[in-house]
């Protein structure tokens, strides 16, 4: 009897190693921490979760597709591991079936009539298969010939009373169930996890995962609020768009700023996305180029002084929240957010009183072209004023660039984009054209030295312009004026005093380009003239 027991024991001994091999290596579940949100739609994820407390084998995942180079594991002091890399892992779920392919794979074994193409008789019998030609798994393209993929469109196998049937899909030209048939079919989902030999585990032992992927954005905007005439009421907030991973009581970082990340289009061979040709390739043709600047958002204008929304409560979200500033970056906090993959969600930032004056403001445009001629504007070039606002920062953080709407007494007096502003900066946002001011121009040659100089073979004649800018006012109040005119050649004077700037643009051009900035109040009722001079050789 003890010998039994023993050899019983023995065997269930030797099992044991083989069952634990059997089982797998220890799923470690991460949870996502914190992620840093980028607008261009790629997200810094931060995840970190508890390792077990005896050596084995662990997988880590499964994590999404990363940026090349930013996929990085960290783990506490007395942790080993050995033999860590990325694998795919299958798992499985169900859903309804799409086809009446599917249907047939789903009930195998189960009892059918089938009707065939001039037959009258059905068929009565038990699905015993459905092969279809699948793609195979290709094997190494340095060692093997691939193979070409399996054709045909497939065998289906029905057992009756008395043989069994091989059929291909399209000869079914009806099928009844004589048994309830299944409608889940299984859909198997491939992901990446990091697997590897966890040599030395102590007690409470973690591990994080931290990497920069695509698939998630936040979307900025801002409510300009001018009701009160000393102050003008921001408000700001977020959306954010998550279609990559659930996140649940995540600390956000929204990021404002310009950084660079330059293999941002590239992603990791770890995330098994694509054969080691085509990441090379993608490597060898050159990075990303770097994460493009903020884009400008598209923006409309609409106003409609009549319209009359009622006593509508402007919304009003507290002050900002104490954000971080890391080098140029800027990071504004989002706690404990629960947002699951699909959903976009909406989050209120901060209200804050600034400053704000009505600025209104006239740009001409440069009538020298790239060649050196000049182009006459034409007649049906219109020049626009516009009634803007010069907005100043004080609310601690800069201004990423984002639309902006101007509202006034609960009306809506336009949209345009509020451009990126560092704290205790300036920027002008356009409300909407200004019809109670008209503007006017005219350029006239005042004198020409025929064939002055030579450039790279071509003769140029150095013409005197004299340039005169009018603003009539029909508005019954004082405003400020802002003209901005950008010119080809050598200014010689202006009148009234103007800010000139030379511009870097078009160096290695004939003429400088320079930039006149006039400030100014315009009256009720009158008209204010600006002069200037300028010298500029022109291509015969």
């Amino acid at each position: 009897m003890m010998s039994r027991i023993f050899v019983a024991l023995m065997l269930a001994a030797l099992a044991l190693p083989a069952l634990a091999q059997d089982a797998g290596p220890v799923q470690v579940d991460t949870q996502i921490q914190s992620v840093a949100l980028f607008k261009n739609g790629l997200g810094y994820f931060t995840r970190v979760g508890e390792l077990p407390n005896k050596p084995g084998e662990i997988e880590v995942g499964p994590l999404p597709a990363a940026v090349h180079g930013t996929l990085w594991l960290g783990w506490g002091e007395g942790v080993q591991f050995g033999n860590l890399r990325s694998r795919e892992v299958v798992s499985t779920d169900t859903r309804d079936a799409l086809s009446v392919d599917e249907l047939i794979r789903a009930n195998i074994g189960k009892r059918v009539r089938i009707t065939l193409p001039g037959d009258d008789k059905p068929v009565i019998g038990t699905i015993l298969s459905y092969s279809k030609p699948e793609t195979p798994t290709p094997p190494s393209p340095y060692m093997t010939i691939v193979p070409p993929r399996p054709e045909g469109q497939g065998v289906i196998l029905i057992k009756t009373d008395g043989d069994t049937l091989a059929l291909a899909p399209n000869q079914l030209q009806r099928i009844v169930f004589l048994q309830d048939p299944a409608t889940g079919v299984p859909a198997d989902t491939k992901q990446v996890a990091i697997a590897g030999q966890l040599a030395k585990a102590p007690r409470n032992g973690t591990i994080s995962a931290s990497y920069l992927a695509p698939g998630i954005t936040w979307a900025p905007s801002y409510l300009v609020d001018i009701s009160d005439d000393t102050q003008a009421m921001l408000t700001a907030k977020a959306v954010i768009i998550n279609e990559i991973e659930d996140l649940s009581g995540a600390q956000v970082d929204l990021v404002t700023g310009f950084p660079h990340l330059e293999f941002s289009g590239i992603i990791s061979p770890l995330a098994k996305k694509q054969d080691l040709e085509a990441f090379l390739n993608s490597l060898y043709s050159g990075a990303s180029g770097g994460m493009r600047r903020e884009a400008p958002v598209m923006a409309q204008v609409a106003y409609n002084a009549a319209m009359d929304y009622g006593a509508a409560p402007t919304p009003s979200y507290g002050t900002p929240a104490e954000g971080t500033e890391t080098e140029d970056l800027f990071f504004y906090p989002l706690k404990d957010v629960t947002l699951a993959r699909g959903e976009t969600g909406y989050y209120p930032l901060f209200s804050q009183r600034i400053p704000f004056e009505h600025v209104y403001t006239w740009e001409i445009p440069d009538y020298i072209d790239q060649y050196d001629h000049y182009q006459q504007p034409s007649d049906q070039q219109q020049q626009i004023v516009w009634h803007s606002l010069r907005l100043t920062n004080e609310t601690g953080m800069p201004w990423t660039t984002a639309p902006a709407e101007t509202v006034k007494d609960g009306r809506i007096l336009g949209q345009a984009t509020l451009h990126y502003t560092p704290r205790g900066g300036e920027t002008l946002l356009k409300i909407t054209q200004a019809l109670g001011i008209q503007p006017d121009e005219i350029e006239l040659e005042t004198g020409r030295q025929p064939n002055a100089q030579t450039f790279q073979g071509s003769r140029y004649d150095l013409v005197t312009v004299k340039g005169t800018l009018k603003m009539r006012s029909h508005l019954d109040k004082e405003v400020t004026v802002e003209v901005t005119k950008v010119l080809t050649g050598e200014v010689q004077e202006t009148s009234p005093q103007a800010e000139v700037v030379k511009l870097a643009a078009g160096l290695k051009r004939v003429n400088p380009r320079s930039r006149l900035v006039w400030e100014l109040p315009l009256p009720a009722g009158e008209t204010v003239e600006m002069t200037y001079v300028y010298q500029v050789y022109v291509r015969n």
